[in-house]
């Protein structure tokens, strides 16, 4: 595969070499037939073809306008075909078609003469009896052209034309000369280009109306399918544009709406005359572009090729290979490139074009990935057809790239018919299309109800830890002897890494424990499970917070995979004593005022970390906050946080005040408070 593409390329650059070391090569031999006039007689208000043979010569010069000139020693061509398929090879710039019309002279003259020029290759001026009295896109030193004509109305013999189309006046014998210009050579010219590829046909202005009506009808009859295909196309972005707005982390549906989104990109190249050569040319390579990388990210999605991270670099690369191919491609239209010399633009249209057209064989490595899987039938249409575009895509693109170079014909395959349904016509190239548009809805339904399936399921654990977490944090505290006990517990999420225990002891005493494991959402609820769990089993054993602590550390080290737990723990009695010990957690507050506490390792760090316990004595009325650092942490909408000064200043208030503040203020992470206020019955009654 690598080789053969290896050689077409040498043989295009080979071919393109020979191209630019040849100028315009005239037929051979004089002009075959004498100077034939166009005689149209019974002409009436109908229109006639002028076909026959033409007086051409290349070149340019405003002097073979007049109607005396004699053109009778210039070649003769026909209309219809290009000049390149009549001798004339490797011509472009400017040639020139002189016929002589002879119309009826009993002719009434009470109807406006018109020309109707189908198409033209590429820009042309209309010249009748030596007066420009039209133009078909615009000649050099400013040109204009368009790759699909519109069929133009050129009306002549009036003094006054509307935009160079409809020239009224009486309907007279004279000569008709049509300055032609053929742009200079792109990658994807064909193999004959320039001059008149249409038969001109003169009649009145009013059968030359019906004519392009009847024309512009057949075409809008046989583009319904494709225009209805975009419609549904472009519906389709719109929706999976604004479901992915409502939530960005679907990013398949993004590329769904890039992706389907494309067909409507397209609609202005294929309506004729709407878009010049330069703005189409210039265009329809990013437009491409963004389809193919789209299509891409969309099989990453739908075909489950994500988890495998070397194919999602490397498609990242084939993107940036794309867009530098197709985007500097389309860039060569903002320069004039018609006045290069040489042949300086073809070498660059080449150069850029040849990398793009590589890498859309990229869906095929895609693809290739999951043959060995086992594949719903979703998958699979979706691959089948993905593969089936891609390679029409390429057989059309390199055949079409390679017509004129390697005189390759395969291209012109993908445009024939291949079957017919109520009227519309199927080529290889719009099956493809819409077995692949079909496919892609299928997976994406299917994808879609595998998310909603798997958010069922996620949503269903969330509610089993919520309402273990619900076991594990404390809805009511416990009576807790001469101390009156408040909490507030609001996670980030729907379960949070937050925890703390009331716990009672033998003797009247009373354990008070809070924490906060490393992260957010189910991985950190199912490690406070943990935790707690572990806890309650140490509590029989020891209460000494630091002992508890160090027991703690040995039984989560290597269970947190790479994570940690802060945690302080705080023993009181009912005389208002206190053993404190801290594992790396915020210190509690006394008074509004922050209890210094040696420093202390976080839970799960190493395996034989040891924690000191301080004692401390409470005073009657004595208040005790301890928090977590969601409080701390809280930021605002200008990124400012909550801080330790703005905590230290309410830590005096309840545990709801303080909570309600720092989550006013912004809250990021889980906020736990719990407060201790000491009140001693005895002092109470004394």
């Amino acid at each position: 595969m690598h080789s053969r593409s290896h050689r077409v390329c040498l043989l295009i650059a080979a071919a393109a070499a020979t191209t630019l070391s040849c100028g315009a090569q005239m037929p051979v031999g004089s002009p075959a037939n004498p100077p034939m006039p166009f005689v149209a007689n019974n002409l009436g208000k109908g229109y006639a073809a002028i076909n026959g043979l033409w007086a051409f010569h290349p070149g340019d010069n405003l002097v073979w306008a007049s109607p005396d000139f004699d053109d009778s020693s210039w070649m003769r061509i026909e209309t219809g075909k290009t000049w390149e398929e009549q001798g004339f090879r490797n011509l472009t710039g400017f040639g020139w078609y002189r016929r002589k019309i002879v119309l009826d002279a009993n002719m009434h003259p009470d109807w406006t003469l018109a020309l109707y020029l189908p198409v033209v290759q590429n820009a042309a001026e209309v010249y009748w009896n030596g007066q420009l009295v039209g133009s078909y896109g615009k000649v050099p030193p400013d040109p204009v052209w368009y790759d699909l004509a519109w069929p133009l109305e050129m009306a002549v013999l009036c003094p006054a034309c509307e935009r160079g189309q409809i020239l009224l006046g009486r309907p007279e014998s004279g000569v008709l000369a049509i300055r032609v210009w053929t742009a200079p050579y792109v990658f994807f010219s064909g193999p004959a280009v320039g001059g008149l590829t249409t038969v001109p046909e003169i009649g009145s202005a009013e059968a030359i109306r019906d004519q392009v009506g009847r024309q512009s009808a057949e075409w809008l009859e046989s583009s319904l399918y494709w225009m209805g295909l975009a419609f549904v196309e472009g519906v389709v972005a719109l929706l999976a544009l604004l479901a992915w707005l409502r939530d960005r982390r679907q990013w398949m549906l993004f590329w769904l709406a890039v992706y389907t989104a494309h067909a409507v990109l397209l609609l202005p190249f294929e309506v004729p005359g709407l878009l010049s050569f330069r703005w189409g040319y210039g265009l329809i390579a990013p437009v491409v572009c963004a389809e193919d990388v789209s299509l891409w990210f969309l099989l990453l999605y739908l075909l489950r090729l994500r988890e495998n991270r070397g194919l999602v670099r490397w498609t990242l690369w084939m993107t940036v290979v794309a867009m530098v191919g197709n985007f500097g491609d389309g860039a060569l239209q903002l320069f004039r490139w018609t006045t290069w010399p040489g042949h300086v633009f073809l070498a660059w249209d080449i150069g850029l074009t040849i990398p793009a057209l590589f890498v859309e064989g990229w869906v095929l490595v895609l693809v290739a990935f999951v043959f060995r899987r086992r594949l719903d039938a979703a998958r699979w249409l979706l691959a089948i057809a993905a593969t089936l575009v891609d390679v029409v895509q390429a057989v059309s693109d390199w055949g079409d790239a390679g017509a004129r170079w390697t005189h390759s014909t395969v291209g012109g395959l993908i445009a024939r018919p291949l079957f017919e349904i109520a009227g519309i016509t199927f080529t290889p190239r719009s099956f493809a299309d819409t077995l692949l548009l079909v496919a892609i809805l299928y997976a994406v339904w299917r994808y879609e109800a595998e998310q909603r399936a798997r958010q069922a399921h996620l949503d269903e654990e969330y509610r089993n830890a919520q309402e273990l977490q619900q076991i594990l944090v404390p809805q009511s505290l416990p009576e807790v002897p001469d101390y009156s006990v408040s909490s507030v517990y609001r996670p980030a999420e729907v379960v949070g890494g937050d925890f703390f225990q009331i716990i009672g002891l033998p003797g009247g005493d009373t354990l008070a424990i809070l924490g906060d494991v490393s992260g957010k959402g189910l991985k950190a609820a199912m490690t406070v499970s943990l935790i707690v769990g572990a806890l309650r089993a140490f509590v029989e054993t020891t209460s000494d917070p630091g002992a508890l602590l160090a027991a703690l550390n040995r039984r989560l080290h290597e269970r947190l995979r790479d994570g940690f737990s802060t945690c302080i723990a705080i023993r009181i009695d009912p005389d208002g004593g206190c053993l404190i010990a801290n594992a790396g957690h915020l210190a509690p507050y006394r008074n509004g005022q922050e209890i210094p506490l040696p420093p202390g390792l976080p839970l799960g760090v190493v395996p034989d970390a040891e924690y000191c316990s301080i004692s401390l004595h409470l005073d009657p009325g004595d208040f005790l906050t301890l928090l977590s650092d969601g409080v701390v942490e809280a930021r605002n909408a200008e990124g400012e946080l909550f801080g330790f000064e703005r905590t230290r200043e309410i830590s005096g208030k309840s545990a709801e005040e303080i909570a309600r503040a720092a989550q006013q203020f912004g809250q990021e992470d889980d906020i736990t408070v719990l407060t201790l206020h000491y009140a001693p019955s005895k002092v109470l009654h004394a």
